[in-house]
């Protein structure tokens, strides 16, 4: 697998807010720590079962982070513009901040940036699998009020507590539509196993 870790913060850096809801009203956050019976309102847990028991996992009572937003896609791939060669790709990215005991630890750029290259690093040594792995550092905008959603960036500083959160692009690859989802499972049984053993207090000793 290959892995890396990015941090993107200020100018025109792509921000999370949470909770969060569409323009148009259509979709929005859905809280599933300690209430994981709700993924059955996220469609795409719905439709691709690995994405469900990632989403559960990472929202149980015992880890140390909560998803906040999430999407997949499958596509074409051209051979020549990955490692692999591979024609198709199925991918996601998953939106996660820290929560429960952790959730002190939201505005540490550190141990954000710390967490990101361990898990990266962890996820790279499946060297077999055909599959990436981006883990990015953002920031979050954190509303104190639920009805604050898509205000404006002035507004969201305003009203809101500003932390950091973890994008994780996932990515698997293959010569069939079918092998790209297989590697594409794989890589999100690696993100949980590698989130789930996050040593947080340690990173926040480095910070």
């Amino acid at each position: 697998m290959d892995a890396d870790f990015s941090v993107e913060f200020g100018g025109e850096a792509a921000a999370l807010e949470l909770p969060w809801r569409d323009a148009e009203g259509r979709l929005q956050y859905v809280e599933l720590r300690g209430n994981t019976a709700a993924v059955e309102q996220i469609a795409e847990a719905r439709q691709f079962p690995a994405l469900r028991r990632l989403l559960t996992e990472i929202n149980a009572e015992t880890s140390a982070w909560m998803t906040a937003k999430c999407d997949v896609w499958a596509e074409r791939a051209e051979a020549g513009e990955n490692l692999y060669g591979a024609a198709f790709v199925q991918g996601c990215y998953v939106d996660v901040v820290l929560a429960g005991e952790a959730e002190r630890l939201r505005e540490s750029l550190t141990v954000h940036e710390n967490a990101a290259r361990r898990i990266a690093r962890q996820m790279e040594e499946d060297e077999e699998l055909e599959a990436s792995a981006e883990i990015v550092v953002r920031r979050c905008y954190f509303h104190r009020n639920a009805l604050h959603c898509n205000a404006t960036e002035g507004e969201a500083m305003e009203e809101s507590d500003a932390g950091c959160c973890l994008t994780l692009f996932l990515s698997g690859f293959g010569r069939t539509a079918e092998e790209a989802a297989e590697r594409w499972t794989r890589a999100l049984e690696v993100a949980g196993k590698c989130l789930r053993e996050t040593r947080l207090e340690e990173e926040r000793a480095k910070g």
